[in-house]
C-alpha cells in the first residue's frame, strides 16, 4: 500500500485522473448480453443427454420391480429429493453461520506504507520513507439485546422447515409412484381382457370361415367376427399405449427416465390384504394426519422461524456494545522490529443507530406480515387436509361395494357367455345374442379391473393424505 502526498495545486488534476480512470473501468466492465450454452451446463451437471436417451439406464434397478421396490428406488434416486436435501444442507450452514456471531473476530494485518516527497514539513524528512506495520486485532460483539440468540433460533427453525419440506416431498413422491403403478396395472388388465376377446373372436372366425366354405355360415357371420376382432385389436393397441406411457412416467419418478421397465416390472398386487383393511373412520384418520403430515410441521416451523426473525428485528433497534483491541508494531525503513516499537490498545465501542430512514421499522413490518401470511397458510393447509381425509371415506366405501358387485357381475357374464356360445354352436341362439354375451363379459371384466384399481388408489390416496404412506 502506497500513499502519495502532493501539493494543493495538483489535487484537481489528480481527482480528474481518478474520475477518468473510474469511468474507463466502468465502461470496460459493462454487462453485455450473452447466449446461454446449454451443452456446457449439462456437462457441468455431468449429464450426457444423448447417450442417456439411448441407453437402458436401469442397470442399478433390481431384476424385478414391484410396488415396494419402486417406492424404495424413488426415494433413493428421484432428483427432486436431491434438491430438498441440498436445501437442508443450506439451512444447516446458515445455522452454523448464525452461531458464529457469538464468537470474536480475530484478524491479522500487515501494511506497508510508502511516503514520498513530503512538502512543507519544518523538520528535515527524507524524500522517501517506508513504514512496516504488522498488527493482530480482535473484535467481539458483547451486547446487541437478544438479536444473535433470536437469529440462531430462527436459523434452527429454518433447518426444521427444510427437513419437513424434504419429508413432505417424499410423501408426495410415493403417492405419485403408487398412482403411476396402479395406472400401469389397470392398462395391463385392459390388455388382458382385449387379448382374451381377440382370442375368442379369432377362434370363432376360423370356425365360421370353415363353415362359410362349406356353405353352412353366411358371409355376414364371417364379417361379424372380423369386425369384432378388429375392435379387440384397437382396444389392445390403446391399452398397450397407456401401459407404456404409465411405465415411462413411473421410470421418471424412479429417477431413471431411460429405463425399460416393461421387462422387469411386477404389477401384481396383494389385493386380498387391501380388502382386509377396514373402512376408515374420519376422526382417527384426521388425528393420524395431524401427527404425520410433514407439511403441517413445515408451516409450523416456518411460523416459529418468522416469529424469531420478527423479534430479532425489534431487538435490532437497541444499541450495541463491542470490545475491540489490537497489538501491533510500527517500524520505519526496517523489517527488524524492536521492542520499543510495539503498541497495543483496547476499546469499548457503544453504537446506536438514531436514524436509519425507517429501514429497521420496515424490516419489522415485513417480518410481521410474513408471519401473518404463514399463519394463514397453516390454517388453509389444515382445512385442505381435513377435506382431503374426509373425501376418502365415501370413495373407499363406494369402491369396496362396487368391487364386490363387479366381481359377481363377471361371474354371471362368464356363465351367460359360455351358455350362449353352446346354444350358438347348437344353432339355437343367434349370432347377435353371442355378440351381446361377449360384449357384456368384456364390459364386466373391464369394470372389475377398474373397480379394483379405484379401490387400490383410494386406499393409497388415504395413506398419502394422512402421511401413513411413509411407513
Amino acid at each position: 500500500m502506497s500513499h502519495f502526498r502532493c501539493a494543493a495545486s495538483q489535487v484537481p488534476a489528480a481527482l480528474l485522473c481518478l474520475i477518468l480512470i473510474g469511468w474507463v473501468g466502468t465502461s470496460c466492465t459493462s454487462i453485455t448480453p450473452t447466449t446461454v450454452d446449454v451443452e456446457a451446463a449439462l456437462e457441468i451437471a455431468e449429464i450426457d443427454t444423448f447417450n442417456n436417451a439411448l441407453s437402458d439406464g436401469s442397470t442399478d434397478l433390481p431384476p424385478r420391480v414391484n410396488l415396494a421396490m419402486a417406492k424404495s428406488a424413488a426415494l433413493q434416486r428421484n432428483p427432486d429429493l436431491d434438491v430438498t436435501r441440498s436445501r437442508i444442507r443450506t439451512a444447516m450452514a446458515r445455522a452454523r453461520q448464525a452461531a458464529a456471531a457469538f464468537y470474536p473476530t480475530v484478524r491479522a494485518d500487515f501494511a506497508i506504507s510508502h511516503v514520498q516527497d513530503v512538502a512543507g514539513n519544518e523538520f528535515p524528512v527524507p524524500e522517501r520513507i517506508e513504514f512496516y506495520n504488522p498488527k493482530l486485532s480482535f473484535e467481539w460483539l458483547a451486547y446487541d439485546g437478544y438479536r444473535r440468540q433470536l437469529d440462531e433460533v430462527a436459523a434452527k427453525y429454518s433447518v426444521e422447515t427444510a427437513a419437513a419440506a424434504h419429508e413432505d416431498a417424499q410423501r408426495i413422491l410415493l403417492g405419485a409412484v403408487a398412482r403411476a403403478f396402479y395406472t400401469a396395472a389397470l392398462a395391463r388388465d385392459r390388455m388382458r381382457v382385449a387379448t382374451a376377446d381377440r382370442e375368442f373372436n379369432t377362434r370363432l372366425l376360423d370356425e365360421t370361415e370353415k363353415e362359410h366354405k362349406a356353405s353352412i355360415a353366411s358371409r355376414t357371420d364371417v364379417n361379424n367376427f372380423r369386425l369384432r376382432l378388429n375392435n379387440a385389436n384397437v382396444v389392445l393397441i390403446n391399452a398397450t399405449r397407456d401401459h407404456d406411457v404409465a411405465l415411462a412416467v413411473l421410470a421418471e419418478l424412479l429417477g431413471a427416465p431411460s429405463a425399460d421397465l416393461a421387462k422387469r416390472i411386477d404389477l401384481d398386487v396383494a389385493f386380498e390384504s387391501v380388502l382386509a383393511r377396514p373402512v376408515p373412520e374420519f376422526g382417527s384418520e384426521l388425528a393420524t394426519a395431524r401427527e404425520r403430515r410433514a407439511d403441517l410441521r413445515e408451516l409450523a416451523a416456518r411460523m416459529a422461524e418468522l416469529k424469531a426473525r420478527h423479534d430479532a428485528a425489534v431487538q435490532a433497534q437497541l444499541p450495541t456494545v463491542r470490545i475491540a483491541g489490537d497489538v501491533g508494531i510500527s517500524s520505519q525503513d526496517n523489517l527488524k522490529f524492536r521492542q520499543e516499537e510495539q503498541s497495543s490498545s483496547v476499546a469499548v465501542i457503544a453504537s446506536w443507530d438514531l436514524f436509519t430512514g425507517g429501514a429497521k421499522t420496515a424490516v419489522i413490518d415485513i417480518t410481521a406480515t410474513e408471519y401473518d401470511t404463514a399463519v394463514k397458510q397453516l390454517r388453509d393447509r389444515y382445512e385442505a387436509i381435513v377435506a382431503e381425509v374426509r373425501q376418502r371415506q365415501p370413495v373407499i366405501t363406494s369402491a369396496r361395494a362396487t368391487y364386490e358387485t363387479q366381481r359377481d357381475s363377471v361371474r354371471l357374464a362368464r356363465e351367460i357367455r359360455e351358455d350362449v356360445e353352446k346354444e350358438y354352436r347348437a344353432g339355437i341362439a343367434r349370432l347377435t345374442r353371442l355378440n351381446e354375451a361377449q360384449r357384456d363379459l368384456n364390459i364386466a371384466e373391464l369394470n372389475l379391473a377398474l373397480s379394483q384399481t379405484v379401490l387400490l388408489q383410494a386406499y393409497s390416496d388415504l395413506d398419502t393424505a394422512t402421511g401413513r404412506v411413509l411407513d
